[in-house]
């Protein structure tokens, strides 16, 4: 991990330490090589950008926007880790970026679950007055007790 994004380099280097090579059929993953771009890009796991002004072309994997709803750095990691038989913590640097995403999370979700509770409150309210708002003419449908 670094930010949201690895160069492709590093990604290949990666997946060599979990024995899937470029050109060659994994039992699990099958070709890595079709898997990654008709797959995870495509699917919008990944998305994969040349780096900017980079003399030769250098490509780099970012997070896709499926990814970032249904998983998280720490996820990753602690996969990353279970495969390595290790700690997450055992990787500071990317220990401590999955730290801060998590908060980040964490602040960003009590962030909307704030603004959808206002909306939710307003509404209510507005219901509330609509429904329990005495009719002006409320003698045409309840009328006063008549004196008998």
């Amino acid at each position: 991990m670094n930010g949201n994004s690895v160069s492709e380099e590093e990604m290949w280097r990666d997946l060599r330490l979990m024995k899937v090579y470029p050109g060659r059929k994994h039992f699990v993953f099958g070709e890595p090589r079709k898997l990654i771009p008709k797959g995870f890009v495509r699917l919008k796991y990944l998305e994969y950008h040349q780096v900017p002004d980079s003399d030769p072309p250098r490509y780099e994997f970012l997070w896709g926007p499926k990814a970032h709803l249904e998983t998280s750095k720490m996820k990753v990691l602690e996969f990353w880790a279970k495969v390595n038989d290790i700690h997450p913590s055992a990787f500071p640097g990317c220990y401590e970026e999955a730290l801060r995403d998590e908060e980040e999370r964490v602040q960003a979700r009590d962030v909307a679950r704030a603004a959808t509770t206002a909306k939710l409150r307003a509404l209510f309210k507005a219901m509330a007055i609509k429904t329990f708002t005495p009719l002006e003419n409320s003698e045409a449908f309840c009328p006063p007790d008549q004196n008998i």
